[in-house]
C-alpha cells in the first residue's frame, strides 16, 4: 500500500493561547477528503503539549509516514511552525512538511523560502491536501504538482510555483468532520476559564462586509458569493450531532459574522426550541450595526435558547476611525446598543477593539478610552477585550495606507511572527499610549 499516513499539526499561540483554545477546526476540515481518499490521519495539538510535543510527535512518524502538515497563523505561532518544521527535517528529512492556514492564505509563496518547508496550500484545504496526498503517493489518477487547486511549490529551477485557488467555498458535511481525533481531548478545549464541553461550529461560510483591515473581504474576493447561509436544519443536525455522540454541551459560533441575516439566526433558535436541545450558545460575529437592528424581543429568544455571550466589534471610539475602517455605524450607535445590551444580563456583551491604525492620533484613542470607560459604566457586565494591535496584511484595504503610513512589510518568517508587535510610524505608539491611559484610568498595569 506504501505510504498511507498524514500526520497534522495545530503549533503553539501566543498570549491569546493562554485564555482560549477552541478545537481546531483547519486541520479536522483539511483531512476531510484525504480521509475520503482512504489515507490515514494522526493528529497533535502542540498547545495541549507544549512540552511533550517532541516524543509524541516522534511516535507518530514512522516509515509510512507520507507528509506532515502545519496549520500556522501570522504572529507567534509562526516561530512555533518554525521549531516544529525544522526539528521534523533534522529528524526525518526524508518527510515533506506543508503548510496551510491563516497565514499560508496570503503569504503562501514566502513560506517558501523556509527550507524545511516543501509544499504551502493558500485557501481552502480539504481538497488541496488530498489531492497532494495522492500525487506524492503515486496514485492512479493523481494530478500534477501544477495542478492541484492552491499549491505552492517549487519548481525544478527552485523558484516557488503558486497554483490558482478555487473560486468555491469548500461546502462541509458535518457527518464528515473527523472529531474522533480529538476524542481524547475534547474537555482541554475551552475560553475564558468555561469547563464545559465546547465545540466550535459555523452557521455560515465567507462575509458580505469589507471592513477594511480584515483580510476576509480579500479572502473571499474570487468567490461568487461573499456569503452562504447553512440552512437552519442542517446547522441543528449538526448541534445534535455533537451533543449526542461526543457530549457537547456549549456551542460556540465561529463565523465571520453570524447575524447577517436576523431570521437565519432565528430560525436557528427556533429550530433548538421546537427539538428540545438543552445546549449553551455563544456566538463570535456581531456587529454593532446588526444589534441595531435587533429587537429586546429578538435578544431575549436568544437568551432564553442559552445564548450567553456575544463578541461584538466595537472597534473605536473615533468617528473617522470607524469611517475609516467601514463599520458602518456610529460613536452614538456603539452606546446605544451597549444600552440595548445592559437589559439582557444573561447575555455578555464581549467588545473587541483595535489600536494602531494608519492615521490614529492620541486624540482618537483618548476617544476610544473614553467610550470604553462609558460601556462599562453604562453595561457593568460587558467585557472589554484587551485592544488588538493593527496589523497590515497583504491583500487588504488598509495595506496600501499603512505602507504609505512607514509601514515596513516583514521580509521573512522570523519577522512574520513579530507581526503583532510591529508598529505604524504614527498608530503604533499612539497604540502603546492608549493602553497606558486606559491602565491609569482603571487603576492596573497593561503589558
Amino acid at each position: 500500500m506504501g505510504k498511507r499516513k498524514l500526520v497534522l499539526i495545530y503549533p503553539k499561540f501566543g498570549f491569546s493561547g493562554s485564555l482560549v483554545s477552541h478545537m481546531p477546526l483547519g486541520p479536522l476540515y483539511a483531512s476531510i477528503d484525504a480521509i475520503k481518499a482512504g489515507f490515514e490521519i494522526d493528529f497533535l495539538d502542540v498547545r495541549l503539549n507544549p512540552d511533550s510535543w517532541r516524543e509524541r510527535l516522534s511516535s507518530m512518524i514512522g516509515a509510512d509516514t507520507l507528509l506532515v502538515g502545519i496549520s500556522v497563523w501570522t504572529g507567534a505561532p509562526i516561530l512555533s511552525a518554525l521549531e516544529i518544521s525544522r526539528w521534523l527535517k533534522q529528524k526525518h528529512p526524508g518527510v515533506p512538511v506543508v503548510w496551510g492556514g491563516p497565514h499560508a492564505a496570503f503569504d503562501a509563496t514566502d513560506i517558501l523560502s523556509e527550507p524545511s518547508v516543501e509544499y504551502a496550500i493558500s485557501g481552502y484545504g480539504s481538497v488541496p491536501l488530498a489531492e497532494l496526498a495522492k500525487t506524492l503517493s503515486g496514485a492512479e489518477g493523481a494530478l500534477p504538482l501544477g495542478e492541484i487547486p492552491g499549491l505552492v511549490y517549487r519548481g525544478a529551477d527552485g523558484v516557488p510555483r503558486e497554483v490558482a485557488k478555487s473560486p468555491e467555498f469548500e461546502r462541509t458535511d458535518y457527518r464528515d468532520i473527523p472529531y474522533d481525533l480529538l476524542a481524547r481531548d475534547l474537555d482541554r478545549y475551552g475560553q475564558l476559564g468555561r469547563a464545559r464541553r465546547i465545540f466550535s461550529l459555523y452557521s455560515a461560510m465567507g462575509c458580505p462586509y469589507q471592513c477594511s483591515f480584515c483580510s476576509s473581504p480579500a479572502q473571499y474576493r474570487p468567490m461568487k458569493k461573499k456569503y452562504i447561509p447553512y440552512t437552519a436544519a442542517d446547522v441543528v443536525d449538526h448541534i445534535q450531532h455533537a451533543k449526542e455522540k461526543y457530549g457537547a454541551e456549549y456551542i460556540y459560533f465561529i463565523d465571520d459574522d453570524s447575524f447577517v441575516k436576523l431570521d437565519h439566526v432565528e430560525a436557528i433558535i427556533d429550530e433548538i426550541n421546537r427539538r428540545g436541545i438543552k445546549i449553551g450558545l455563544g456566538f463570535r460575529g456581531a456587529r454593532i450595526s446588526e444589534i441595531k437592528r435587533m429587537s429586546d424581543e429578538f435578544l431575549t429568544k436568544l437568551a432564553r435558547a442559552g445564548t450567553d455571550i456575544m463578541h461584538i466589534g466595537a472597534e473605536s471610539g473615533s468617528q473617522k476611525i470607524l469611517n475609516l475602517i467601514r463599520k458602518n455605524c456610529t460613536v452614538q450607535d456603539i452606546i446605544d446598543v451597549n444600552r440595548k445590551m445592559a437589559r439582557h444580563p444573561e447575555i455578555s456583551a464581549a467588545y473587541n477593539w483595535i489600536v494602531g491604525l494608519p492615521g490614529e492620533t492620541l486624540e482618537d484613542l483618548r476617544a476610544t478610552q473614553q467610550l470604553m470607560l462609558q460601556v462599562v459604566e453604562d453595561n457593568p457586565r460587558a467585557i472589554l477585550f484587551i485592544p488588538n494591535k493593527f496589523r497590515p496584511l497583504p491583500g487588504t484595504e488598509l495595506y496600501e495606507l499603512a505602507l504609505r503610513h512607514g509601514y515596513k512589510r516583514p521580509q521573512n518568517l522570523e519577522e512574520w511572527a513579530q507581526h503583532g508587535r510591529a508598529r505604524l510610524h504614527a498608530g503604533g505608539e499612539a497604540a502603546d499610549a492608549h493602553r497606558q491611559l486606559v491602565g491609569a484610568r482603571r487603576g492596573v498595569s497593561l503589558p
